[in-house]
């Protein structure tokens, strides 16, 4: 019966509309004659800050971003500093420490940041900003920054599925993270590439002991695979604890033998973005735009399948993950169904990008278990500034 379902994958995939990648463009390569002239003197004193809005130590998301903050100022020598654990009413005075500590340029490290980075960067004309999260231009001082993690997802979707027994998957997802109808959407439509009646339960939380109250209702719906998709590395070792199958969203390069029970991982490497803002920056390049991580340049992995998944899940990947990476296996194309059986797009047509990013409805094949959210009261914060 898989060996049914792997086939059809297969074919299903070969037929999907292939998308070319929008505001991004590449890096042509260099002559001979340019690189002899590349050592460029630097002469604009460049120090970038950073806001989080979590610790920076949470073990999470936000820990691996400021990895990727370090590693890439080591490469081009360039000072960077944070502020960790900003809340969103906090985050204009937090851009104001920055400033005040010779910041030239700021990076915002949530989703969350999106919509208010927008109006205080028109605050600071002087200072150039890296939106993480945005799709649009903004400002002639803003780098708008984004990611596919629906691709991910959908591998990710697939995947579960294929090791389910129920028919029933469950993702745990973080209302934070960034575009979470299109990545449980992703998630759903790529279960439903394995089982045509296949169920994805959602389940929406932040904090560790949310988490813990949406994987056990998950399990008590059917679900025997979780999807793990929230800026704690909590719901991946709560899965791992309790012995259920689970799939990551966060980098656990050489540490993938602690978890007995990952099928396998999807994740994002900043690495290279960062790199080329710093190089940017340095050499008074620096300039707005638009960018999209995604698996086609390398911002968005997936990881192999990991000894617990079923022998034939690698097949499965790789037929998945190389249309995903050359973009011709774009997720959205074809009739899609709400929850309720209502028809949001015909069988000819084919979703844009804008129409992914403003997703505010769940695909058929989704069944939302509730919000394990609680209010959250924001600390003050004192702004100290760090390295």
């Amino acid at each position: 019966m898989k060996t049914k379902w792997l086939k059809g994958i297969a074919a299903g995939l070969a037929l999907c509309v292939s998308i070319g990648l929008t505001g991004c463009g590449g890096t042509a390569g260099e002559s001979s004659s340019e690189s002899s002239s590349a050592a460029v003197e630097e002469t604009v004193p460049v120090k970038v800050g950073y806001i989080f809005h979590k610790k920076a130590d949470n073990g999470g998301f936000t820990e691996q971003m400021n990895a990727q903050r370090q590693k890439a100022a080591r490469r081009c020598g360039v000072e960077t500093v944070y502020i960790e654990d900003v809340s969103v009413q906090d985050f204009e005075s937090a851009v104001k420490a920055l400033v005040s500590a010779g910041c030239t340029e700021i990076v915002s490290c949530s989703a969350t940041f999106t919509n208010i980075l927008a109006s205080v960067s028109s605050r600071y004309m002087n200072v150039k900003f890296l939106n993480y999260g945005s799709a649009s231009i903004g400002t002639a001082n803003v780098f708008s920054y984004t990611e596919t993690a629906y691709q991910g997802a959908y591998a990710a979707g697939i995947a579960a599925a294929y090791n389910s027994k129920t028919q029933k998957i469950g993702i745990v997802a973080d209302p934070e993270l960034l575009y979470n109808y299109a990545t449980i959407n992703a998630a759903a439509l790529g279960v439903r590439m394995v089982f045509a009646s296949g169920t994805l339960c959602a389940a929406g939380a932040t904090d560790n002991g949310e988490i813990k109250e949406a994987v056990d209702k998950l399990v008590s719906e059917g679900c025997d695979v979780v999807i793990c998709y929230t800026d704690s590395p909590y719901s991946a070792e709560y899965c791992e604890q309790k012995g259920i199958k689970f799939i990551g969203t966060l980098d656990y390069s050489g540490r993938e033998s602690e978890y007995k029970n990952m099928l396998m991982y999807f994740s994002t490497k900043r690495d290279s973005l960062f790199v080329s803002q710093f190089k940017q920056l340095k050499m008074d390049a620096w300039e707005p735009g638009v960018y999209k991580g995604a698996m086609s340049n390398g911002i968005v992995a997936v990881s192999e399948a990991q000894p617990c998944a079923d022998a034939k899940t690698q097949d499965i990947l790789n037929e998945i993950v190389p249309l995903l990476t050359s973009e011709k296996a774009y997720i959205f194309s074809g009739e899609l169904k709400d929850t309720n059986g209502n028809v949001k797009f015909m069988q000819t047509d084919t979703m844009t990008e804008a129409q992914i990013y403003g997703m505010d409805w769940y695909v058929q094949g989704v069944k939302t278990v509730g919000s394990f959210r609680k209010p959250h009261e924001s600390a003050p914060n004192s702004f100290e500034i760090k390295s």
